[in-house]
């Protein structure tokens, strides 16, 4: 229903129009690579083909990116830009050395006084802690009897390293903090500079060396040079941030539409990785959506004259052992219960998609066992509350939501607010008090569940064009028949219901089309002469067995769906009734409280998980055993946005 046709296309053409067919393959949205090895089967031109490997662009962006990063700005969000047909990439590579070659010189600059900040910092926080005990910097760094290492580590880490040393040759000595940061002094014995250097690895200790602190500083006035030195480095990364913010506020639409340019290159020559090239021309090919086709058709004409498009036969593409992309579309309601069905599996090309099934009778299903005005908006104020919190995604806090609704919904049939059922009139039935009535519509439900599965899976046999198992199989007309004939005389026999002609009469009619089922085969190959295999007698007998046996479990296994309904009245009633036996104790009044709202969160909680899972069990089990393979290949086409290159700058 919702699994789209895929159509499988080559495009052949000269080298210069490859960006153009690429951009739009790219644009659209809707476009998978296939490997060339699929398509070509002469070896000879196989052999000749070269593809590209390397992204040229890649280089281009990190150069761009610069922009922003020496200006300390996030990187901008690219947009699509009109293809250029004077826009090569040697030109892009001579405007990004222009646009960014100066700033990027300030940002190594800057990068470099950055390191030099930060080790004049440590040099001042180690000479200030020596000058308070009248010792020297050389001192330390030229001990014989011990081994001293200076750095800086977290307040955590610092803590960590002080319990772990407690029976190990290490002192560790802080000096002061700041930023949840303690620069620290890490004494040590000679002997023992490996086990110290691995310890202090796990705690993320990062060292300065004493010896190049030492010889980097003059012995007069020691502090003072180092507070100049510091200001002088601060006030020159400060002067580089505010010269490329001002270029950046002249000429930031410029750059911004460049990077938006490169980008988009960027992102063509990554599906360009997938073509191929012979004698000056490309070779790109993959699959398309059917009904997107025609529009890409017409933007290749009209951007690109001199490419020709070939339609491969999609059913030569599957013989030759290619697996076809599932691509799905459905409304918005069905699209969430999509990710419900490929829990079980993703459909395979050309097969039923069940989601439009799934998405009625999941909440169907769920609101029947869990119907309760009260518990289904407890149930949607946690779906939302979860979904804000992104605890739940989309897809599912959606799935939830709707059975919170249709939870309501059943409440309301059913008369039922928090368990309680004389504060709203039943508008349909009570479950405590039409207990026969419900188990009946609960198997009705299954029959009429079971049913569509069989009918969904003649379909599954007349688009395969297998007209033997649409007929005469078990899960086909033949089986169906037996099934609607079984259901009938049980539901006559059961209730007394007079028929014109005697019962016995309608058993004979289903034992007859039964027998068929096993000679399945055989009236395949004689009456529509298809080839099928031969089975040996006893293997069909047991099918035929099989699948008696599983008319009747299927539908009796729908009994659950009246079954938690009844569990979840009763769960409600026990926890009223627990918090009126504590009423009547001191605190009563509280504990009366307490156990109501502890109670029906947990009803809310475990049953409605409960629950979801038996609706589960149902649709993987009883549904779509009787028509559903699934183990497609999800449609992956190539996309616009490209995370690595939407990073913000460190």
């Amino acid at each position: 229903m919702a699994v789209m046709k895929m159509v499988a296309v080559t495009m052949v053409g000269p080298h210069e129009e490859m960006e153009p067919v690429a951009r739009q393959m790219v644009l659209s949205g809707g476009f998978q690579p296939l490997p060339l090895d699929f398509l070509i089967n002469d070896r000879n031109l196989r052999s000749r083909i070269t593809t590209e490997s390397a992204n040229p662009y890649d280089e281009l962006l990190n150069k761009m990116s610069v922009v922003w990063k020496a200006a300390g700005e996030n990187i901008p969000d690219p947009e699509p830009t009109p293809f250029d047909s004077g826009f090569s990439f040697h030109k892009a590579r001579r405007l990004v050395e222009e646009t960014a070659g100066k700033l990027e010189t300030w940002n190594r600059r800057k990068e470099t006084l950055a390191e030099e900040l930060e080790q004049l910092e440590a040099t001042k926080v180690y000479v200030g802690a020596l000058t308070e005990l009248e010792m020297k910097p050389r001192e330390l760094s030229e001990t014989q009897f011990a081994v001293a290492r200076f750095g800086r580590m977290s307040a955590d880490s610092f803590k960590r390293l002080e319990e772990t040393t407690l029976d190990a040759p290490i002192l560790a000595v802080e000096l002061s903090r700041s930023n949840d940061n303690v620069w620290a002094l890490i004494f040590t014995v000679s002997g023992y500079r490996e086990g110290a250097r691995k310890i202090l690895d796990a705690v993320y200790f990062k060292e300065y060396s004493l010896s190049e602190i030492s010889n980097g500083m003059s012995e007069d006035d020691a502090l003072g040079q180092m507070e100049r030195d510091i200001d002088f480095h601060k006030n020159s990364i400060k002067e580089l941030e505010d010269a490329a913010s001002a270029i950046l506020r002249e000429r930031g639409e410029e750059f911004e539409n460049l990077y938006s340019r490169l980008y988009t290159m960027q992102r063509v020559y990554d599906l360009c990785k997938g073509r191929g090239e012979i004698s000056g021309m490309y070779v790109l090919s993959g699959w398309v959506p059917e009904d997107t086709f025609a529009a890409i058709e017409k933007h290749i004409e009209r951007d690109a004259p001199r490419t020709s498009i070939t339609v491969e036969q999609v059913k030569n593409i599957a013989a030759s052992g290619v697996r076809i992309p599932t691509m799905l579309r459905n409304n918005r309601l069905v699209r969430a219960f999509q990710d419900v069905v490929a829990l079980y599996s993703v459909p395979s090309y050309g097969e039923v998609d069940p989601s439009p099934f799934v998405a009625l009778t999941f909440i169907l299903f769920f609101g029947f066992m869990f119907g309760d005005v009260g518990h289904g908006a407890l149930l949607l104020l946690g779906a939302t509350y979860m979904s804000k919190k992104r605890i739940l995604n989309r897809s599912l806090a959606y799935v939830m939501k709707c059975a919170s609704y249709s939870s309501m919904v059943f409440g309301i049939l059913y008369g039922s607010v928090m368990g309680v059922e004389d504060v709203l009139p039943a508008l349909w039935l009570s479950p405590m008090h039409n207990t026969g009535k419900l188990f009946s519509v609960a198997i009705v439900f299954g029959v009429v569940v079971i049913s569509v599965g069989m009918i969904l899976n003649m379909v599954v046999r007349y688009r395969e064009r297998d007209f033997g198992r649409l007929l005469f199989d078990g899960q086909g007309l033949a089986g169906l028949f037996v099934y609607w004939g079984s259901a009938i005389g049980i539901f006559v026999a059961v209730a007394g219901v007079k028929t014109p002609f005697p019962l016995s009469w309608l058993w004979y009619v289903i034992a007859a089309v039964l027998a068929l089922t096993l000679f399945r085969d055989t009236l395949a190959r004689t009456i529509l002469h298809e080839h099928s295999e031969h089975e040996s007698k006893a293997l069909q007998m047991f099918e035929v067995l099989h699948n008696l046996m599983n008319y009747f479990t299927n539908t009796a296994s729908f009994v659950r769906l009246a079954a938690f309904a009844l569990n979840h009245v009763a769960l409600s009633f026990a926890v009223l009734q627990i918090s009126k036996m504590l009423g009547d104790l001191p605190g009563g009044e509280f504990l009366r409280v307490l156990i109501l709202v502890l109670g029906n969160i947990f009803i809310v909680g475990l049953e409605g998980l409960i629950v979801f899972i038996q609706v589960l069990r149902l649709e993987y089990y009883e549904f779509f055993g009787k028509f559903y393979r699934g183990g497609g290949n999800v449609f992956k086409p190539v996309t616009w946005h490209r995370d690595r290159y939407m990073r913000k700058p460190s």
